[in-house]
């Protein structure tokens, strides 16, 4: 019975050591986290916008403000302020399955006129030359200026799977868009 008692006493000590070994770390980290965060946010941002002509996040935008439900292939969405202060644009940080893994973009939305207004895909593992050539400039502008109600990607023979990958962002953020009311009247 002893041993029992010792041994009850003697987990219940440690299980008490390794939260307050957790809570410790959590504590001391969850700033560094959090700043680590907003650095990553003003990167993404960065990429389409630059903040040297005056475009910045909204440092008032709460945390997944738009994603009231859960869409599993949005990351986040970012507002971006123009000179004025208003909203300029959102991003949307997406993801979907290409052919070789993971294709990671963010497209860029007037949320005035409702159309696509920049895209980059920042990670990817497409097949160079097939799957690869929808990152490039060339198929990124006809991307440009298109409804969010009827994005079109042309098809690139041999790469199917990445023209399904990117359709299918682009009907993730429609649903999305349409599902939220995300549409500014303006």
């Amino acid at each position: 019975m002893k041993k029992t008692l010792y041994f009850a006493v003697f987990l219940s000590v440690t299980a008490m050591l390794v939260t307050a070994i957790a809570y410790l770390g959590y504590s001391l980290t969850e700033p560094i986290i959090a700043q680590n965060r907003i650095d990553s946010i003003e990167k993404n941002i960065a990429i389409l916008f630059d903040p040297e002509d005056g475009y910045s996040r909204n440092v008032d935008q709460l945390e997944n403000s738009y994603l009231e439900k859960n869409y599993k292939s949005i990351y986040e969405i970012y507002e971006v302020l123009g000179n004025d202060g208003e909203i300029y644009v959102l991003i949307y940080n997406i993801t979907a399955q290409g052919r070789n893994g993971m294709i990671d973009a963010l497209i860029a939305v007037d949320p005035y006129t409702d159309t696509v207004v920049a895209v980059t895909y920042y990670s990817h593992t497409e097949t160079p030359n097939i799957g690869e050539k929808y990152t490039k400039d060339e198929e990124i502008i006809k991307l440009l200026g298109q409804s969010l109600d009827n994005v079109e990607v042309d098809v690139i023979t041999g790469a199917s799977t990445t023209w399904i990958a990117i359709v299918t962002m682009f009907e993730d953020i429609k649903t999305h868009y349409n599902a939220e009311e995300v549409h500014i009247d303006g």
